[in-house]
């Protein structure tokens, strides 16, 4: 299978401030603070979250798969179209460079996914100091003018 061309083989950072991250035993949960939604990742999604937030390239990271597991090379470029989409990661400054090195990786198992949930994007925006009503208290929103 021939490799896609795709992002530049420059290095992507998580999105911070907005976008924090972390590491469950090798599920990965993001957070957007910006929006409120939060994601799961696990399997080969962790492991291409895990090698792009270290600086690693994409262009790296698919030829990585490629190498190893051909069938997994379309859909994980697609993952990481997604997590760009979903403005999860950004390009990282040019000083900031690029990580080096061989990639470790055992790539095997399934296609990698991202799992959306929005359920608690009201609460993780709320702002319980500005945006309580004051007569009824918390978690009682303020009436909207």
């Amino acid at each position: 299978m021939q490799m896609t061309p795709m992002i530049a083989t420059g290095s992507y950072a998580i999105n911070a401030p907005d976008v924090v991250a972390e590491d469950f035993d090798g599920k990965i949960v993001i957070l957007n603070l910006g929006d409120g939604r939060y994601f799961s990742l696990d399997g080969i999604a962790s492991q291409i979250w895990s090698l792009l937030v270290a600086g690693l390239s994409p262009a790296a990271i698919l030829e990585s798969i490629e190498a190893h597991q051909p069938s997994l090379t379309g859909r994980s470029s697609e993952f990481v179209d997604r997590l760009i989409e979903l403005k999860l990661i950004r390009p990282q400054d040019a000083e900031a460079g690029n990580a080096q090195g061989p990639i470790n990786e055992t790539w095997s198992g399934e296609e990698p996914r991202i799992e959306v949930f929005d359920d608690l994007a009201e609460l993780i925006l709320a702002d319980p100091i500005h945006d309580v009503d004051e007569q009824a208290g918390w978690p009682a929103p303020r009436p909207n003018p």
